[in-house]
């Protein structure tokens, strides 16, 4: 069997050291929910906008099949639907 140096060994095992966990990291980190920037949905999904209080401003997306945007003023009362 081939010499491998140790420093070499032990630079492998701390790359999988790091690799496993980067994985672990990646399991147990939650769902993005807020984004700055673009924001992509595909299928069924929609997009919904809330204010501070959770308040829902602006949907847009897929609802019972069709296309829609929909938006809601201060009150909370709908006043537009595409």
């Amino acid at each position: 069997m081939a010499h491998i140096p140790r420093d070499l060994t032990d630079r492998i095992r701390d790359l999988e050291r790091a690799v496993r966990q980067l994985t672990s990291a990646a399991n147990r980190t939650p769902a993005q929910t807020d984004v700055s920037g673009r924001l992509t949905v595909s299928g069924s999904g929609s997009v919904d906008v809330v204010d501070s209080t959770g308040r829902l401003r602006v949907r847009i997306g897929v609802q019972d099949a069709d296309k829609t945007l929909q938006v809601w003023d201060a009150t909370g009362t709908l006043v537009l639907t595409l």
